[in-house]
């Protein structure tokens, strides 16, 4: 009887152990199972990562190449736009001399006409006008002599009246204004950038002035028509005469 019990738990013990085998063989395949499952899980999600980071790096180098086609696009249609500027600009300036010219030759026609009208010919019109040229020549150098003529009457008169004692100095005119160019300390003199066509006058006295203080006093010694030379007076040297210094009429 106890061998037969024997038997019974070990065949119950060996029982056990195979549905206890077969368990762990289940659990070992569903465990599997999993595991592959979870591989193919995992190398799908990085492939679809992979894509999708590609896909990110396309359209991140995509958006760049808009912007930069974007900015060239800018650049281009800018330069257009200065460009079209540069041009109608251009083109109304074209117009605008071609407007001149048709007046101005409109008047020539019409002056000729007029001309041809009184009986005259085209010889007698150039003639005219070389001459009118000769007449307009001679008249500029009449100009010019009268004025020097104007301006040596001028001196003489201011000299006779010292002379005559009409005058005791020689008046120059109030505005009159320059400044010292040149300065020579060992023959006390200056040269001035203001001559006979500004007012100056042979002998008349200016005042030298430095940041609104005299400096000194000096009598005009010659003067021509942009340039004068004048002697420093010894007894009104307040200091030593600069260049850049303001020469004035003084009252």
């Amino acid at each position: 009887m106890v061998r037969i019990s024997l038997i019974i738990a070990i065949v119950a013990g060996i029982a056990a152990l195979a549905v206890s085998q077969l368990k762990v063989a289940e659990n070992i395949k569903t465990l599997t199972g999993e595991r592959d499952k979870y591989k193919e899980d995992s190398e799908r999600f990085q492939q679809e990562a992979s894509k999708a980071k590609k896909e990110a790096k396309d359209a991140a180098a995509a958006a760049d190449k808009a912007r930069k086609d974007l900015e060239t696009a800018r650049t281009d249609l800018a330069a257009a736009s200065e460009k079209a500027d540069q041009q109608e600009k251009r083109a109304n300036e074209l117009a605008a001399r071609l407007d001149k010219t048709t007046l101005e030759r409109n008047d020539a026609q019409t002056r000729l006409a007029a001309w041809l009208a009184l009986g005259r010919s085209i010889e007698e019109l150039r003639a005219t006008m070389v001459e009118n040229k000769k007449l307009g020549g001679d008249n500029d150098a009449l100009n010019k002599e009268n004025k020097f003529l104007a301006r040596t009457l001028k001196q003489t008169k201011s000299q006779l009246d010292l002379l005559t004692g009409a005058k005791t100095k020689v008046e120059l005119p109030p505005e009159l204004k320059g400044k010292v160019v040149a300065v020579d300390p060992k023959y006390e003199f200056v040269v001035l950038d203001i001559g006979l066509d500004d007012g100056v006058l042979t002998l008349g006295e200016m005042l030298v002035n430095r940041s609104g203080k005299l400096v000194a006093k000096v009598r005009i010694l010659t003067a021509e028509p942009h340039r004068s030379v004048a002697n420093v007076l010894a007894d009104w040297k307040q200091g030593e005469i600069m260049e850049g210094d303001v020469v004035l009429v003084g009252l």
